[in-house]
């Protein structure tokens, strides 16, 4: 008699362990898929010739659909194969392997090229939402959990957006280089801030670029791509004893020292043909602003020279 009562507890749990197989299979083989789809289109002529920055909002725009495509697409697999409540399973597996290689992404646990564990951490997802959505347990806890998923999304989004900003906070910070910025004129904005270098060699170099407002609208043409202003920070070179010369932060050798003119206490100018730089001295460190001349007016590059101060991480970063 005690085996009749455990037989069927035993044949539950191998149903329960079937309907999860099932519903990794479907999670990898959708993942699978996908992965080949996302190839093919970054691949494509399309994609590669499209003109600008077009194919990286193209990825852009396929990434966020994809969560929703792998929804509608399991679906309808998951009712197929009978692992019922199909649209649950779906919902929870896509939302869950979404979460965990979005934030294993944000916080770098992994290194780049890791496509297996991204698909494994998907299956995975999947089995787990069928053991979950097993039908032992009552339908409404499970609701719940779906429609916090889909609550998250922003608050995701917003926590992954944070800790880039962090990371990147930290790295500014320990760059060992005086974070140069100048005071924004109206209708000016700061981004691409990054360094490079080793600070084992003391070579660090910092650097941002200024844009009008203008340029984030739409698509642009490349007479309006030239109104960006190029910044680069880093120490003073030794043949940096202006207005005699002017060395740049360049890694052309021998390294260029042209005469440059002064233009405001601590500012100097050199200009050529085709391109126009401003030198600002700051303490130890020199913060060099190039860009054309037209269309960038000399009067807001000689503001922005004039106004450059050490600033706080944050104020390259929105954050």
């Amino acid at each position: 008699m005690g085996a009749a009562v455990v037989e069927p507890a035993v044949a539950t749990r191998s149903l329960y362990v079937k309907r999860a197989a099932q519903a990794a299979g479907v999670g990898l083989v959708a993942v699978a898929s996908f992965a080949l789809v996302t190839r093919l289109l970054l691949d494509s002529s399309a994609c590669q010739d499209a003109p600008g920055y077009d194919c990286l909002g193209y990825a852009l725009l396929w990434s966020y659909l994809l969560p929703v495509l792998n929804f509608l697409l399991t679906w309808p697999a998951l009712r197929v194969l009978a692992v019922r409540p199909a649209w649950l399973t779906a919902l929870l597996g896509t939302g869950i392997g979404w979460y965990l290689v979005r934030g294993i992404d944000a916080a770098r646990w992994l290194p780049d090229g890791t496509p297996y564990v991204q698909a494994a951490l998907c299956t995975v997802s999947f089995a787990g939402a069928a053991w979950f959505t097993q039908s032992r347990r009552p339908l409404w806890p499970r609701a719940a959990v779906a429609l916090a998923l889909v609550l998250l999304v922003p608050l995701d989004s917003l926590a992954a957006t944070q800790l880039a900003r962090s990371k990147q906070n930290n790295e500014l910070a320990d760059a060992g280089v005086p974070l140069l910025g100048p005071q924004l004129p109206a209708g000016y904005n700061l981004s691409g801030a990054g360094t490079t270098g080793s600070t084992a060699t003391h070579e660090v170099t910092f650097y941002y670029r200024i844009s009008p407002d203008s340029l984030g609208k739409g698509e642009n043409t490349m007479d309006e791509l030239r109104q960006e202003i190029q910044v680069t920070v880093g120490p003073i070179q030794p043949g940096f004893t202006p207005p005699s010369h002017c060395a740049a932060l360049t890694n052309v050798y021998p390294v260029p020292s042209p005469a440059c003119s002064p233009v405001a206490p601590g500012v100097w100018r050199w200009s050529n043909y085709d391109y126009v730089q401003y030198f600002t001295r700051v303490g130890d460190a020199v913060a060099v602003l190039q860009a054309r001349t037209p269309p960038v007016r000399s009067a807001v590059l000689r503001e922005l020279a004039s106004s450059m101060r050490v600033r706080p991480p944050s104020y390259f970063t929105g954050g």
